[in-house]
């Protein structure tokens, strides 16, 4: 728990989770010239910098990490007016570049609102063209808010960090609200992504379905290019699932959404996640999605391998009452979106419900943090967030040690 400093620094003291524990009274050096970066964590003892340090009053933690979202407050990551303006933009010749662009700046805004330290923006299916273009114009967002942060800018986003394609390689039987009409196999995905692989690169996650034709043979080029492959919307079998996960897929999107029930003798893609020591595995964990006592439940069985995600559509953050998703109207009611045949649309609440949800359900309060910052980072592999330690962002807030509400955004 010690890192060097250099220059001035910016410094908070209090209780902070570090490695797993709660430290008391920790001291946490940091500067905020670019995206901001840890400079030291140490214990706040009587040096000069603790002596100047501001004392932060309840559990410091690093910021939350969403790896799954479709949007939030408004914005949609695909633009204005979501998946049908995007398909009618790129049928009629237009670029959509520049208004996901912005939509997905807004969003960034937005999450940061919400304790985020970073998301990794999702979309459903959409066709190859236009999925490709998603895919760039979340690249372009990505560079254009580090150039703007090192110019002192950004400071009030949520980091984005890539992008994560929900489909279109999934199962018809459960689909979910993707579009039945915009869905594919493995073959004509991995077919996709060999063409132009220049225009992948802001690719992180893809939710596919094992089941599918070709799906292997996608896993394996996922796993070269370190592509997160999260098995999802699919009916695969307990065998289909674990050969998947052995061959190299990481995780598992959104549990008991979008695959067969568990049942005691056909445990399925479920009993297969909570089996299988290799997989990651996404809860929502909205108590809609999944109720949270089997949430932690589950959570016991997982340990560190549960990945709390928001799958927050863009209505999330306003409130009751109708609203357009592209072209489909859902409805809001309570933590509940649904369409007109009552079928689940993403969720209304993001991550730091999350945290509150898991607490307020019995889990602790450094268990429900992990699986909202350290575990999906290292879904993703990566150290510069998600945690407390010298050479993280400094992106962090503080939490009520008790129930888990967000109290403050510290940087």
């Amino acid at each position: 728990m010690a890192g060097s400093s250099s220059g001035a620094m910016r410094a908070i003291r209090g209780d902070a989770l570090i490695g797993g524990r709660i430290v008391e009274d920790a001291l946490i050096g940091y500067d905020t010239h670019g995206i901001g970066t840890i400079r030291s964590v140490t214990r706040a003892g009587s040096s000069a910098l603790a002596k100047r340090a501001r004392r932060v009053r309840g559990l410091i933690l690093p910021g939350y990490i969403d790896v799954h979202l479709h949007g939030a407050g408004g914005h949609d990551v695909l633009g204005p007016g979501g998946a049908e303006a995007m398909l009618i933009a790129t049928r009629g010749g237009k670029n959509p570049e520049r208004d996901i662009v912005a939509a997905l700046r807004s969003l960034a805004a937005t999450c940061a609102q919400h304790g985020y330290a970073a998301f990794v923006p999702a979309t459903v299916s959409l066709p190859i063209p236009s999925l490709r273009s998603w895919v760039r114009a979340v690249a372009v967002a990505r560079e254009e808010q580090r150039s703007d942060a090192l110019r002192g800018r950004a400071r009030g986003e949520a980091l984005i960090l890539g992008a994560h394609t929900e489909g279109p390689a999934i199962s018809s039987a459960r689909k979910g609200a993707h579009d039945p009409a915009l869905l594919i196999d493995g073959a004509g995905l991995l077919a996709a992504l060999l063409e132009r692989p220049a225009d992948w690169n802001a690719l992180r996650i893809v939710t596919l379905a094992p089941e599918l034709r070709g799906a292997d043979a996608l896993i394996d080029h996922l796993v070269k290019r370190r592509i997160v492959a999260s098995l999802g919307h699919s009916a695969a079998t307990y065998e289909q699932a674990t050969a998947a996960w052995e061959r190299g897929a990481r995780s598992t999107t959104h549990l008991c959404n979008g695959m067969d029930p568990f049942h005691h003798r056909t445990p399925g893609m479920v009993g297969a996640a909570l089996a299988q020591r290799s997989a990651m595995v996404e809860m929502i964990c909205d108590g809609v999605h999944l109720d949270l006592r089997v949430a932690r439940m589950f959570a016991e069985i997982l340990g560190d391998r549960l990945v709390a995600v928001s799958d927050a559509c863009p209505a999330a953050g306003l409130g009751d009452g109708d609203f357009m998703l592209g072209s489909m109207r859902a409805r809001v009611r309570g933590a509940q979106a649904t369409l007109a045949d009552g079928t689940l649309v993403g969720s209304v609440s993001l991550l730091d419900r999350a945290v509150v949800n898991l607490t307020a359900a019995g889990m602790s309060i450094t268990s429900a943090a992990h699986a909202a910052t350290r575990a999906p980072a290292a879904l993703l592999r990566t150290r510069e967030i998600g945690q407390l330690a010298p050479g993280a962002a400094a992106r962090m807030i503080a939490v009520d040690l008790a129930s888990g509400v967000l109290l403050e955004r510290i940087s």
